[in-house]
C-alpha cells in the first residue's frame, strides 16, 4: 500500500482500536514508522518483542522492521501512525548528514529501542517536536513541507546524540 505521495513521502493516519479495527497484524514495509499513543493503552510488536504502551508512549520502527498492532485486555487505544519514506531526508551524492547519522540509524548500526517513554532520556526533547509537526499538518501553511523535514531532521539528532552507535 502506498501510504504517500511522491511529491511529500510523508503521511499521517489517526487510529483506534478497536473502534476502527480489531487489531492491525504483523507485517512490515519500506517506510520508517512513529506510533504516537494518544489515550488509553495498547500493544505494539516490533521484531517479534511485544511492547506494552500507554499514552504519551511513541514506538520507533525501522524500515524492514515487523511489527504488529494490538489491543491490550479491553482497553481503548487512540494512535497516530506517521509513516514517512527515508528518501526524504537524503540528499544527492556524497553528504555527511546521511553516511554518518542518516544511514546509520535506518539500518540499525544505532541502538535505538523501539520503545521511547517517559523514562527514555530524550523524551522531553522529541515529544514537542511531534507535537510541531502535528500542528503544521493539521494547518498545511505554505511551506509546511519544509518545517515538517526540519523537524524530522531534528527529531533524529536527538536521538543521534542520545544514544550510542554500534
Amino acid at each position: 500500500k502506498a501510504h504517500s505521495s511522491p511529491e511529500f513521502p510523508y503521511n499521517i493516519y489517526v487510529c483506534s482500536i478497536p473502534l476502527d479495527f480489531p487489531r492491525v497484524p504483523l507485517h512490515w514495509h519500506n517506510d520508517m514508522e512513529l506510533v504516537v499513543i494518544k489515550k488509553g493503552e495498547g500493544i505494539v510488536g516490533v521484531n517479534l518483542v511485544s511492547y506494552e504502551v500507554e499514552a504519551g508512549d511513541v514506538v520507533f520502527i525501522l524500515p524492514g522492521q515487523l511489527h504488529s498492532i494490538t489491543q491490550k485486555g479491553k482497553a481503548v487505544m487512540e494512535y497516530e501512525n506517521i509513516i514517512f519514506k527515508i528518501d526524504m531526508l537524503k540528499s544527492v551524492g556524497m553528504d555527511i548528514c546521511d553516511t554518518q547519522y542518516i544511514q546509520p540509524l535506518f539500518t540499525g548500526n544505532l541502538d535505538l529501542q523501539p520503545l521511547m517513554n517517559k523514562k527514555c532520556n530524550y523524551y522531553a526533547a522529541v515529544v514537542p517536536l511531534i507535537e510541531q509537526i502535528d500542528r503544521m499538518c493539521n494547518v498545511r501553511p505554505v511551506g509546511y513541507q519544509l518545517a515538517v523535514k526540519g523537524f524530522l531532521f531534528q527529531i533524529f539528532f536527538q536521538i543521534i546524540t542520545n544514544t550510542s552507535v554500534h
